[in-house]
């Protein structure tokens, strides 16, 4: 069997468990949380062990054996991605630094995971759809651990998740959460599949269009929608950003692919739906996007 399914399965689990143990103990004292994440983790290694057939000792070995395999192109593809990461890191505290996020330092972001995605949909689906899983997790227990101002993590995270709040954000910073499942969707949702053109649906509606409409929007925009903070001009370059988009990667996936007129159809959906939703719009645009794309 593969080891990616129950790896994934076992992670999400463990991260539940953290989420709820955090509500639980950390009225009590913040500091009961870093207990609740070390039994969390130690028992999904030892579940996780079990279920593959092998014992804990061994478990990192077999782990770094699913990330580092003799494939080639597995490793220019985590160079890449390594490199989309350093790079986030840094320009995140570059940000921190400045004291303060703008709507276009917070679209940097959505370049660097649109970048990791769409490589590892079109040369390593499978490890891509592993990592999403992961990499969600990864962010959930942050925000846990920095929501419920756990020591010693509440400092550092405070300062290094300032990039990514929005106005959408209030107590709980959700905006790179829904980044990272917004995009992913929809693989989570079709993970078996050849590269289709709605699994880059998230991309399409976040990582470009939404992505473009606001600097877009923030530099030239001058008419405001009816009761509304978006712009006509930030909406319309959304459109033809993903119009242009998925146009350019129509070729590389497999058919049968949508018409030119579905394209169209979808870009300027999402392009209304953006402008008038106020929340959740990272996940609605990807969900929209992979229904009409179909």
């Amino acid at each position: 069997m593969s080891a990616d399914g129950p790896l994934a399965e076992i992670a999400v689990a463990a991260t539940v468990a953290i989420v709820v143990g955090a509500l639980l103990t950390a009225p009590l004292h913040p500091a009961i949380v870093n207990v609740v994440v070390l039994v969390s983790i130690g028992t999904a290694m030892v579940l996780y062990s079990l279920i593959v057939g092998i014992s804990v000792s061994e478990l990192p070995a077999f782990l770094w054996n699913i990330v580092f395999t003799s494939d080639s192109s597995r490793t220019y593809l985590l160079l890449f991605w390594s490199a989309n990461v350093l790079a986030s890191i840094c320009f995140g505290f570059y940000v921190t630094m400045q004291s303060k996020s703008s709507t276009r330092h917070r679209k940097f972001f959505h370049l660097t995971v649109s970048l990791i995605f769409v490589s590892g949909l079109f040369f390593d689906r499978d490890f891509i759809w592993l990592s999403g899983w992961l990499m969600l997790c990864i962010f959930v227990i942050l925000e846990t651990l920095r929501f419920f101002e756990v020591p010693p993590w509440k400092d550092p995270l405070n300062s290094f998740l300032l990039v990514f709040k929005d106005e959408q954000d209030f107590a709980v910073i959700l905006t790179p959460i829904y980044l990272l499942l917004g995009i992913f969707l929809p693989l989570f949702l079709s993970p078996n599949d050849e590269p289709h053109l709605y699994h880059l649906a998230g991309v399409a509606a976040v990582g470009v269009g939404d992505s473009v409409a606001a600097i877009y929007g923030s530099l030239f925009g001058a008419t405001r929608w009816p009761r509304g903070k978006k712009t006509v001009e930030g909406s319309a370059a959304m459109a033809a950003s993903i119009v242009v988009f998925l146009v350019a990667a129509r070729p590389f996936c497999v058919a049968p692919a949508p018409s030119y007129l579905v394209i169209i159809f979808t870009a300027l959906i999402l392009a209304a739906i953006e402008a008038f939703i106020v929340r959740i719009d990272n996940i609605a645009l990807p969900i929209v996007g992979y229904l009409l794309l179909q």
